[in-house]
């Protein structure tokens, strides 16, 4: 570039930046983008259309402008905190990308994301004002939105309700349900040779099925307080918003079964490394069996947590069993109330219960699609149940006596308990977290950055991903193309009919703390002779809840799929062309969040096969 077109293009920036600077138009309208993302989506990490970049101080403010405009960004705002560091757009390159660019430029100290930071989480589960036991003003409670400040729950880490069963079909639980991954579904073979034919979701101990629906209530509603699942808009929210409930049921109908079918659940829970399990149940004698059962999914680690019993009784001198029994590997919950004292109702033992925990007026899940209100230690034991999975899923190479002692040790000690039970005091999730949760990591192995291919070829995407807290999170990688959106999911995805032209390949993982780790590669894809597909027509875009519905008409049958492009109109022109997805063959509409509210963007279609492009549809234009 010539030093006079170079002078020309910093006098034009400086004269620009100076008129941001006057009427912080772009800063305005960059917040007004951020708060629409953050609505549209609660839980990103950061702000995927900003960075921060700090430069040297041998940069003017000229030589700044220069070097973000070859990101194709613009500055947003200048920090006289930190000499040198400016907040920048980005014009369609991702963060990490950006990221890469000017750590590699002269004068850039770093190039870092715009961080998301929040307050205590609380969900916008309507019914979450209604859970005292997780969070209220008095603070009589488990502490839940600070523990979810750290922690939401690992979505690869299962917990055994053992129990009446499950409604695993409730809209606010099925999500949650564990799908065992060693069987194949009605196929009428034990896959996974446990002794269970079609186990996909646990079993039924009452009729020695695989179908362990409630037909109770009384594990659906332990279900919603162990993992309700968390901010979907709709019910509650349990201790884990994202778990696994594996259900097991041994309770019939009338909420009674036998220490026989209860040793069948834990064998089966234990045969599978399940190493948590909520049992609010209780009575009948010691039975050694049981004991020894106990006994032996130490062998896992596995922790057994136990309803201290509802007689208001005190079990160091009238035993309760489950409750009672003296291994090390069981957690004795009793129950507390909203103005944290001991409910009336509940057992307490000062040697033999370890721990309290929110069990009267318990909001829930419940049959069928319902919620009801329960009281019980039955209804204190799944409090507990969510914070030690919580814990053992956040740090998954820990023994089960570290996680136990770390759940009863930082119990938040009231009156009422003291004497009581062996911690004095409630559980507390925030407490017990361990507030250290570490970015994932991300390795790509296929394609290689670089490869060149006909179209046709298929494109084997290979990744593996891991974190600290939550272990091999390979399923969760998500693939992306900037020509085509999204490709799959998984440790191993197909590509076989990605259009032409050069993609960018984008493998994103995303942990359950919600920190997101990501790498790219580029795929060059060569047209093969051939016609092209027709275009498509009809291009239409509908508001649905703020987000752009777009639709089309399909004129082709050879097509592998659909471009969809976006324009935003400045000052009434239209620029800043963007790729914002594709899809596969005959499916004719995309859902698009704009960045910015208050603007008015327009919309085209092409298809595409091997082969080339169709020419664009005409524009559709859509305002929010």
């Amino acid at each position: 570039m010539s030093k006079l077109l170079k002078a020309s293009m910093l006098a034009l920036l400086a004269g620009t930046a100076m008129a941001e600077l006057r009427d912080n138009s772009l800063l305005r309208e960059n917040s007004l983008r951020v708060q629409a993302l953050l609505n549209e989506q609660p839980e990103v990490e950061f702000d995927p259309g900003s960075l921060l970049v700090r430069f040297d101080a041998s940069q003017s403010a000229e030589d700044i402008d220069f070097t973000i405009s070859l990101g194709g960004g613009r500055v947003i705002q200048r920090y006289t905190i930190v000499p040198g560091l400016v907040h920048a757009t980005l014009d369609g390159m991702s963060v990490q990308d950006a990221i890469d660019l000017f750590q590699q430029l002269p004068g850039v100290e770093y190039a870092e994301p715009d961080y998301i930071v929040r307050t205590n989480i609380i969900p916008n589960d309507p019914s979450f004002g209604s859970l005292w036991g997780m969070n209220q003003a008095n603070d009589a409670d488990i502490d839940a939105p600070q523990g979810w400040d750290i922690f939401r729950g690992n979505p690869n880490f299962p917990v055994a309700v053992i129990d009446t069963g499950v409604q695993y079909t409730h809209p606010d639980l099925g999500a949650n349900i564990w799908t065992n991954p060693g069987e194949i579904a009605n196929n009428g073979i034990d896959d996974d040779g446990n002794g269970f034919i079609d186990d996909t979701r646990g079993w039924d101990f009452v009729n020695n099925d695989n179908n362990p629906m409630d037909d109770n209530g009384h594990g659906t509603h332990c279900a919603g307080t162990i993992g309700g699942i968390g901010n979907n808009g709709i019910g509650v929210v349990g201790v884990m918003w994202t778990t696994k409930i594996v259900p097991l049921k041994f309770l019939g109908s009338g909420g009674s079964g036998s220490i026989t079918a209860a040793l069948g659940c834990l064998q089966y829970a234990t045969g599978k490394g399940i190493k948590v399990s909520s049992n609010s149940w209780g009575g009948g004698g010691y039975s050694q069996s049981f004991f020894n059962a106990i006994e032996s999914s130490k062998a896992i680690g596995h922790i057994f947590v136990a309803a201290a019993g509802n007689s208001g009784t005190n079990n160091d001198t009238t035993p309760s069993y489950p409750a009672s029994y003296t291994n090390n590997n069981v957690i004795a919950v009793a129950s507390t109330t909203s103005t944290d004292g001991m409910s009336s109702f509940s057992q307490y033992g000062l040697t033999s219960v370890d721990i309290g925990a929110p069990g009267s007026s318990i909001y829930s899940t419940y049959p069928t699609n319902s919620y009801a209100t329960l009281s019980g230690t039955s209804m204190a034991t799944p409090h507990v149940a969510g914070v030690v999975t919580s814990v053992y899923g956040q740090n998954t190479s820990w023994t089960y006596t570290q996680v136990r002692s770390r759940v009863l040790s930082t119990a938040r000690p009231i009156a009422a308990l003291n004497g009581r039970c062996v911690t004095g005091g409630v559980v507390n999730l925030a407490a017990a977290l361990v507030n250290n949760n570490s970015t994932p990591s991300i390795s790509v192995s296929s394609p290689s950055s670089g490869l060149v291919v006909s179209a046709g070829t298929a494109v084997s995407l290979t990744g593996t991903a891991s974190d600290p807290q939550d272990g091999n999170i390979t399923a969760n990688i998500a693939w992306s193309s900037n020509l085509q959106g999204s490709l799959g999911t998984g440790g191993s995805v197909n590509a076989a009919t990605l259009a032409p032209g050069t993609h960018t390949i984008t493998a994103t993982i995303t942990d359950s703390g919600g920190l997101s780790a990501s790498a790219t590669r580029s795929v060059t894809v060569n047209a093969v002779a051939g016609a092209v597909p027709s275009g498509p027509s009809g291009v239409r875009v509908y508001r649905v809840n703020g987000i752009a519905n777009v639709t089309w008409l399909d004129n082709a049958s050879n097509e592998w799929g659909f471009q969809v492009e976006r324009q935003r109109s400045v000052g009434g022109v239209w620029g800043s062309d963007t790729t914002v997805g594709g899809t596969p063959a005959n499916v004719t509409s995309l859902l698009n969040a704009p960045p910015a509210t208050g603007a008015t963007w327009r919309y085209r279609v092409r298809a595409f096969n091997g082969s080339g492009y169709s020419a664009w549809s005409s524009y559709s234009i859509f305002g929010n």
